[in-house]
């Protein structure tokens, strides 16, 4: 009879904590920051923070607030060696698109009329499963962008809205750039 109570118990015991265990808070230690994604030709992309007003929800033209290295701001020529001709790059910044989990905006980089660079600026990062969908599909999104130079981008499963949100901002964009 006592192992029988004992047993009854420790499984109502065992049932309480494990329904009462929240973990969508487990490991979320971001802090409301949330770091850029970014991709380009060169095969490297960025962890870093966009310290630069990633927040705004103004869209069009932008110099700043460019990640990584070798990035050049509108209209100035990067350093050249030898007799390579001055190439010139551009930022544009889409239109933020407002999704059910929250928004999605995206800067293009072109250079000689082709995308060579593709930075989120907003996401939707309210908890940490936004946090694994982001991480799973902007690389993803960003890798076809630049193989299409255009907006021929699948859908990704399971991350359909952020997938929404990524291509209206980024058909907004390329509208901008008239791409």
């Amino acid at each position: 009879m006592r192992r029988i109570s004992f047993w009854i118990l420790s499984t109502v015991s065992v049932t309480v904590l494990l329904f009462g265990f929240d973990a969508s808070q487990r490991g979320s230690s971001i802090g409301g920051t949330a770091a850029a994604f970014s991709g380009g030709t060169s095969g490297t992309s960025s962890g870093a923070q966009d310290s630069s007003g990633s927040r705004n929800g103004t869209s069009g033209s932008s110099s700043s607030g460019n990640s990584g290295s070798g990035n050049t701001s509108p209209g100035t020529s990067p350093k050249t060696q030898g007799s390579q001709p001055k190439a010139t790059s551009s930022t544009v910044t889409g239109a933020t698109a407002q999704t059910r989990w929250g928004p999605v905006q995206i800067r293009l980089t072109i250079a000689a009329g082709k995308i060579t660079k593709v930075a989120i600026l907003q996401y939707p990062n309210g908890n940490s499963l936004d946090l694994q969908i982001a991480n799973y599909a902007f690389p993803r999104l960003i890798q076809q962008t630049i193989s299409s130079q255009g907006a021929q981008v699948d859908m990704i499963s399971g991350a359909t809205y952020t997938s929404t949100g990524y291509l209206q901002s980024l058909q907004s964009a390329l509208d901008q750039a008239n791409l």
